[in-house]
């Protein structure tokens, strides 16, 4: 499985595409009446979707998720020793709060430094996304999980402030299976680390969607018909 899209519920999804569009510098992929998508390109063939699915009333009471921005100089080191920088809150355009670090303000060279994702137990989730992702643990307070090229995106995982309700959080992750793989082996090894599998009353759709050992949702994607 790899990581291949961020999700936002989105109630306006052209207006808050375009917003993160603009600021992390993203190709449009498509633009109808079902959403936005954007792709910000990664190091050499890999990618990272931003999709904006149309939503009426997303469910923004309780935020679990957040991007990190920044410039991308020695983020997992700078987060990892205990002493991270300090993060300053701002909204997009649907009033998702996201976290730029304090010292970089200059929006002409932020980049995606990391998502966010609260957790009832960091180092616990942390071995259930390593599994998931192959990636590996660079730090551990908080924790933070990197790709093993070291290049991209990280995930962090930090300790909730409250449980979560049973509200979807409105931002989640999708993953999407390699050509070899099963979605019935990626269910067995989701239930094996303490995920569980959701059955929404969405009728019949292409993904299916899971909770990791915290309750976050996240979906998991057949294998893509042509090659990354």
């Amino acid at each position: 499985m790899y990581w291949e899209n961020i999700v936002f519920d989105a109630e306006s999804p052209k207006q808050q595409g375009e917003f993160w569009e603009v600021l992390l510098k993203c190709q449009m992929l498509t633009d109808n009446a079902d959403g936005y998508e954007t792709r910000l390109q990664l190091a050499g063939p890999r990618y990272l979707d931003l999709c904006f699915p149309a939503v009426r009333d997303p469910d923004r009471a309780q935020q679990r998720v957040h991007l990190i921005l920044g410039s991308g100089t020695h983020f997992s080191e700078r987060l990892g020793d205990g002493h991270p920088d300090a993060m300053e809150s701002r909204l997009d355009a649907a009033g998702n709060e996201f976290l730029l670090r304090a010292h970089d303000q200059d929006a002409s060279g932020l980049v995606l430094e990391a998502l966010q994702l609260a957790c009832i137990d960091p180092a616990g989730d942390a071995e259930f996304w390593k599994q998931l992702l192959g990636w590996d643990i660079v730090a551990r307070s908080p924790a933070v999980l990197a790709h093993p090229s070291g290049a991209g995106p990280r995930l962090v995982l930090v300790r909730e402030a409250s449980p979560k309700t049973a509200g979807k959080n409105a931002i989640h992750l999708d993953l999407r299976l390699e050509q070899a793989e099963s979605m019935e082996d990626a269910l067995g090894i989701i239930c094996a680390l303490g995920g569980k599998e959701l059955d929404p009353p969405w009728g019949t759709l292409p993904w299916r969607v899971f909770q990791d050992r915290s309750g976050n949702e996240f979906c998991v994607l057949a294998p893509s018909a042509s090659n990354r």
